[in-house]
């Protein structure tokens, strides 16, 4: 679905906003662990409720946070700013697992959450976080409800990758429910299908929600959403018997969890999960990552760039596209794109203490910088249409083009380069036909759009 190359993460924001780094479903067994936990003293929940995961205690208000949480857990890049990090290692099954308790009597509620798959290919199925009213042992390690000791869950599950029809590291995802009328003693796989089939290193936007039925009818509702398109719909699920009004949905379970069953793991298995909302009025929907780029004709772009990890926007929700580029952050970019190897030579004396010295220094190293005089790197200096082309050419294999493209170039420096990206449609020239604009500044939607095209072309010349 998505064809990516993954970048090392350099710097944060293209403007020097840098945010430190830390650090089966199948048949679930029935055994426990004795696991030492974490006891805290709760608020009162209250609806709606948000995690960011911005601080390393957000987990102070949570049930049963465990040791396995703490050491498989950290603070690390997320959707926005910060988000959640949880690995999985090999012979191990939990990766995090303690629940928020919803307030009581809520029998609807719906949830959000941005989930990425880092490095995720598991061989069996497991768990995910999602919704359960568990008030007993029931509702979960293949112990179904009963009459004494009444619980459901409807947690999210991943299968195996390449699962089906999906590709080798492709991952399905889907409901894992235990209901009144599930066919065996452990939960019921309900495989979300085609469109719910998760790729690895691209951010999704996964929702559910969960109705209660009513008591002893057979009317309860699950539905899931991926990307805001609706992907699983069920409407006759029982969850309580005709005496069981009481029971409710009573927590929403941060699981990430492999298999239940005797397969071992054999892999480290990592994924983030950022911006969790929990709501009981009504669907909490997917907002685009970027608030100020909706109907820019480079929105496409910008979005394909933040998903590699190449952009991060200019604060928590923008990405000031008509904001003009730096020299300084489009050495940034370029350093996450290429990922060039450490270097100790400081080439250029005017960024001493910048904080794209890093970048620009690994770039002058193979040759992509050539500062903009002897020995400066003129950082916060604005970048031209023509010095952008030069930038791009040094950075991928584009081969020269005899063909002149443009009647405004010709006494430009970089006429060369500028024929070569457009030889191979990564510029398409300005808004004046048969013309560059060689002079005029590079924005930051058009810093997406062209690099965007570099790096798809360069992509596919190298498969």
């Amino acid at each position: 679905m998505h064809r990516l190359i993954k970048a090392s993460i350099v710097s944060v924001l293209i403007g020097a906003v840098i945010i430190p780094v830390t650090g089966s479903a199948a048949q679930e067994s029935p055994t426990t662990t004795t696991t030492t936990t974490t006891t805290t003293t709760l608020p009162p929940p209250e609806l709606p409720y948000n995690e960011e995961f911005e601080v390393e205690e957000w987990h102070d208000t949570w049930i049963d946070w465990r040791f396995a949480d703490e050491r498989n857990t950290a603070i690390t890049r997320g959707y926005r700013v910060s988000g959640l990090e949880v690995n999985i290692p090999p012979n191990e099954r939990r990766g995090t697992g303690p629940f928020w308790k919803l307030p009581e009597d809520v029998d609807e509620t719906w949830f959000r959450y941005r989930i990425r798959l880092d490095d995720f290919t598991p061989i069996t199925s497991g768990k995910l976080p999602g919704f359960a009213g568990m008030p007993y042992f029931t509702g979960r390690g293949c112990n179904p409800s009963t009459e004494q000791y009444p619980g459901w869950s409807a947690r999210m599950l991943f299968e195996a990758a390449g699962t089906g029809e999906a590709a080798p590291e492709q991952v399905p995802i889907g409901y894992y429910v235990y209901h009144l009328d599930q066919p065996g003693s452990c939960g019921e796989f309900m495989l979300w299908g085609d469109e719910a089939t998760l790729d690895q290193d691209w951010w999704y936007c996964v929702e559910g929600h969960v109705k209660l039925n009513t008591p002893g009818l057979d009317d309860g509702v699950l539905e899931g959403w991926v990307d805001n398109e609706l992907a699983f719909t069920r409407t006759d699920l029982s969850f309580r018997r005709a005496a069981e009004d009481w029971l409710d949905v009573r927590t929403f379970w941060l699981n990430v969890y492999f298999g239940g069953s005797t397969i071992p793991n054999d892999r480290d298995l990592t994924l983030r999960i950022d911006d969790l909302a929990i709501s009981e009025t009504g669907r909490v929907g997917c907002p685009n990552r970027f608030s100020d780029d909706d109907g820019n004709p480079h929105e496409e772009n910008i979005e394909w760039m933040f998903q590699n990890e190449y952009v991060y926007g200019c604060d928590v929700d923008g990405y000031c596209p008509s904001r003009k580029l730096t020299r300084a952050q489009t050495a940034a970019l370029l350093d996450r794109i290429l990922s060039p190897a450490p270097t100790s030579q400081d080439f250029f004396t005017d960024d001493d203490g910048h904080w794209a010295e890093g970048p620009l220094n690994r770039l002058a190293a193979i040759g992509v910088w050539r500062g903009c005089g002897e020995g400066l790197a003129c950082p916060d200096d604005g970048v031209t249409r023509a010095q952008f082309a030069a930038f791009l050419r040094r950075s991928f294999p584009i081969p020269a083009s005899d063909v002149d493209h443009f009647v405004d170039d010709n006494t430009t420096a970089f006429a060369a380069d500028i024929d070569a990206v457009a030889a191979l449609g990564i510029t398409r020239g300005c808004h004046i036909p048969d013309h560059y604009c060689p002079w005029d500044p590079v924005r930051r939607d058009q810093a997406a759009t062209l690099l965007a095209r570099s790096v798809q072309w360069w992509q596919s010349a190298d498969s």
